[in-house]
């Protein structure tokens, strides 16, 4: 791994794909084995895919949040996951034979931290109410005064 702190472990990733599924995705050494008991993944495959995925959420936290974060928020966590999953996958298979429901995870993880990277999704609960006070201390410089009632009363339109 880099110096970027990873979001997601080898533990999540088996959790969200399973072990079986991981070790298809990354040995290169196995053709046609449909007996995986006893196999491990190669793990500095599942490695390469932890590290883009940080990476990739990195890039859209720099700049939002001091980094490397020191909590793992679940959403973070879930992105990271279905970002790393993608990865793997395409190593074996040309985005246009992509399963839907890979490149939807995949696609909606950008998209949520793109809302991160520009302030519309919070990860955290500090920063709600950082923004809270923001929106409190800054309630007076919005309002708008009127010179009183107008009388519309002869205006027929």
């Amino acid at each position: 791994m880099n110096h970027t702190a990873p979001y997601i472990s080898r533990e999540d990733m088996v959790a969200l794909c399973s072990k079986v599924e991981l070790i298809q995705l990354s040995r290169d050494d196995l053709t046609n084995h449909y007996d995986y008991q006893g196999l491990e993944p190669d793990w500095a495959v599942v490695d390469k895919a932890i590290s883009h995925a940080c990476q990739v959420a990195d890039g859209y936290l720099a700049g939002r949040y001091a980094l490397p974060l020191q909590s793992v928020p679940t959403l973070l966590n879930t992105w990271c996951g279905d970002i790393a999953r993608y990865w793997l996958h395409k190593r074996r298979i040309n985005a246009s034979e992509m399963p839907k429901t890979l490149q939807t995870a995949y696609d909606d993880a950008l998209k949520m931290l793109n809302l991160v990277q520009n302030g519309k999704m919070h990860l955290f609960a500090t920063d709600l109410a950082k923004n809270e006070n923001a929106l409190h201390k800054e309630r007076g410089a919005y309002r708008v005064r009127s010179r009183g009632k107008s009388d519309w009363s002869g205006y027929d339109g």
